[in-house]
């Protein structure tokens, strides 16, 4: 059944979004503006707004809704130094979770964040991420000429005992995205070494949140998206979805020889990788054709097919893939129907799908967060994953956004609205 809901003015529009959020505080005034609502002139010659701010209707489907342990609930709120978002997480092996998440959002808040904020801060739940303790900084070196950034920030336990750090980085000169940065604990995170680039050469690379893995033969994975300079200048144009890959525990990397490549206007952009058994991996990416789409390598991220599209329907929007305990496959997406081809939007609601065929199909999307459905107003964006014993931490950002598809999510006032919100999920059933 479809509920219909007309808004006839940018005033009601604005008016239903506060009127929803009595209780969410904080992000700098246009913190939020990111690169990649800048003109693409691989799809239009205007921006990616395509709805008219004085009217819009909006179908809000009936869905499924997931099974709480823990109801979805802000933790962190957003400030106006500061946005949350790009967070990654990890069980250590006394059971508490550590959690950090970048300075803020580039590019206009980049330099008074690395000045604040030079560093991720390190968050620690002893109770699966129900409650939260702020640990400052993280302790490691860095000596880069850019800093981590939004794309988000990842953590992994490797068969050798030691934990990962991985992060995107801030290179103004492109547009934001560099090299990937990565560092290594043989603490459980109280010490780093100083963090180091990933690949080369340096380019327009962006990896995304929680996002590494490890195969059984000790290859570590880093998903990227890489825009050569032939095919465009910014994130969001033609983007390559490939790996960087070490098999020697991360003192060296190579990266895939056929990269998965899209002509969408797009590209498989975001890319996020799962083992699927022997050397084979699962590869699915946000594009501009109004679909996820997949991508396979039977070689361990040597070499990937060509992209086909999944039954999933979204924006060029967030996603997170992974590895149910049980091997099934799940994916955290926005389920919405573009605003347009191409387009960013809409960015609610988080949902997951469950895949028990290595990915050739996928259940009806589960509802997580519906939060500003009903016009449009959020982004509820850039889920990470946490498999605990009693079900599945989900932590991710919401955030105010422009129902008409612009990134600028309230301007001065925005940040009051969204922060970081987690649910501990049910697993779900067979």
């Amino acid at each position: 059944m479809i509920v219909r809901f007309l808004f006839v003015s940018t005033y009601l529009l604005v008016f239903n979004i506060v009127a929803r959020a009595p209780q969410i505080l904080t992000l700098t005034p246009g913190s939020l503006v990111h690169s990649s609502c800048l003109t693409n002139k691989n799809l239009a010659a205007e921006p990616i707004a395509c709805v008219s701010d004085s009217e819009k209707e909006v179908d809000v489907p009936s869905l499924k809704k997931a099974r709480f342990i823990v109801a979805p609930e802000i933790f962190i709120h957003h400030t106006a130094e500061r946005s949350f978002i790009g967070q990654g997480a990890i069980l250590l092996e006394n059971g508490d979770i550590l959690m950090a998440f970048p300075s803020g959002r580039p590019p206009t808040d980049i330099k008074q964040s690395a000045t604040n904020f030079p560093l991720p801060t390190l968050y620690r739940s002893k109770d699966n991420g129900r409650t939260w303790k702020e640990e400052g900084s993280i302790n490691m070196s860095w000596k880069l000429a850019s800093n981590v950034s939004d794309g988000g920030v990842s953590f992994l336990h490797l068969k050798d005992g030691r934990l990962v750090f991985l992060a995107h980085r801030n290179v103004k000169e492109l547009f934001g995205g560099g090299l990937p940065v990565i560092s290594f604990s043989d603490n459980e995170g109280k010490t780093w070494s100083p963090a180091q680039l990933v690949g080369n050469p340096e380019g327009v690379w962006y990896v995304m949140n929680d996002r590494l893995i490890q195969l059984d033969n000790g290859r570590i994975l880093v998903p990227v998206a890489h825009m050569p300079k032939e095919l465009g200048t910014y994130e969001g144009d033609h983007n390559l979805g490939l790996c960087f890959f070490s098999d020697d525990g991360g003192k060296t990397w190579k990266r895939s020889n056929k990269p998965a490549d899209l002509n969408d206007g797009r590209g498989m952009a975001e890319p996020s990788i799962a083992y699927i058994g022997d050397s084979s991996l699962i590869m699915l990416a946000r594009t501009g054709t109004g679909y996820l789409y997949r991508s396979y390598s039977d070689d361990g991220g040597y070499n990937w097919s060509t992209p086909e599209p999944t039954t999933l329907v979204a924006a060029c929007s967030p996603l997170t893939l992974k590895r149910l305990p049980d091997g099934r496959l799940i994916v955290f997406y926005d389920h919405a129907q573009p605003l347009k081809k191409g387009a960013f939007f809409p960015r609610t609601p988080l949902v997951y799908a469950i895949s028990s065929d290595k990915g050739k199909s996928w259940t009806e999307p589960v509802v997580v967060d519906d939060d500003g459905i009903e016009n449009n107003g959020r982004q509820n964006i850039y889920p990470s994953v946490c498999f605990v014993k009693e079900g599945i931490l989900v932590v991710w950002a919401t955030i105010v956004a422009d129902p008409g598809g612009n990134f600028g999510n309230g301007g001065q006032n925005g940040w009051k609205i969204g922060g970081a919100k987690r649910a501990i999920l049910a697993y779900p059933k067979n």
